[in-house]
């Protein structure tokens, strides 16, 4: 007598195959390429002619089931415990996105729905390890990088004010104020029609060729330097963290095949059980055999 799968074996089974497939190098094309589908349906959208299209606004709706058909894998992937699944923050993230799409007083505000379009776009970034990592690098990098902006910072006011003293009787057009000032260092410092602004400046007075020199040269050139090295020593930091992160995911993932595989073997463990509950012997097939050899006995 063969005893039907139980419930648990079926959980199972169905866990094991989210897993796989949200794995899956297809499946994550695919969802980077519903993506992009996205983007360029939100773009479509922003011409008059395409603002109200029919057919666009099924594909948006067409996206939004499958990003939500993704949630629900992930989630189901974490078994028996799928709150584990919001521990990553891009799946919060995700998570959010999605119920968010679905809210009845969000949909019908026209500015919200649209961010909520664009914000779907940004799910890219969860598909592309490489641009978390640039993320990630960004976010370690930006409050060791203070005290660079600090310092620029100070360096400009001095400078501005150092430029308003000693040029601002001769050159109004940009030494006239402090914010003046500033706003020309910056000009300086993204080297924004650099040749025009200084011969301008020179034509009032000879010696602001000294001054915006070395200003570039401390300020454009160093500092400028100082922050790129930051943003590098962030990006290996980063990086290192991947690949330790990754170890232990590659770790984490045989430790998971095991325990599926232990899972299966328990499920066929215990139908054998309740097949061996279900045999007697003189019950099933083994039983209709026993008392007709009975009866041969008896006769001889």
């Amino acid at each position: 007598m063969r005893v039907p799968p139980t419930v648990t074996t079926h959980h199972g089974r169905i866990v094991s195959l989210s897993r796989s497939l949200l794995a899956h190098k297809r499946f994550q094309v695919l969802s980077m390429l519903i993506i992009v589908l996205n983007g360029a349906v939100l773009g479509a959208m922003t011409f008059p002619r395409f603002e109200d299209s029919e057919t666009l606004v099924q594909i948006d709706h067409g996206c939004l089931v499958f990003f939500t058909f993704e949630v629900l894998l992930g989630i189901i992937a974490c078994g028996p415990k799928p709150w584990r699944y919001f521990k990553t923050g891009w799946n919060v993230f995700d998570f959010a996105i999605v119920v968010a799409s679905f809210l009845p007083g969000l949909r019908e505000n026209v500015t919200i729905l649209r961010l909520l379009r664009l914000a779907r776009v940004l799910r890219i970034v969860r598909s592309m390890p490489s641009l978390q990592l640039i993320l990630v690098a960004l976010g370690k990098a930006i409050p060791k990088s203070a005290g660079v902006f600090a310092l620029c910072g100070v360096v400009m006011y001095l400078w501005a004010m150092i430029g308003w003293i000693a040029f601002a009787k001769n050159d109004l057009e940009h030494f006239d104020t402090v914010g003046a000032a500033l706003l020309v260092l910056l000009q300086m410092l993204t080297f924004d029609d650099l040749g025009a602004t200084i011969r301008a400046s020179m034509a009032e007075n000879i010696w602001t060729l000294p001054y915006f020199v070395v200003f570039v040269l401390f300020a454009a050139f160093l500092l400028m330097n100082v922050l790129i090295g930051v943003v590098l020593a962030s990006m290996e930091e980063a990086q290192r963290v991947d690949d330790e992160d990754g170890q232990v995911s590659a770790d984490t993932a045989v430790v998971l095949k095991r325990l599926d595989h232990l899972q299966g073997t328990v499920n066929q463990l215990l139908e054998e059980r309740e097949r061996a509950k279900a045999f007697t012997p003189f019950n099933g097939t083994n039983g209709q055999k026993a008392p007709a050899q009975a009866s041969a006995n008896q006769r001889n």
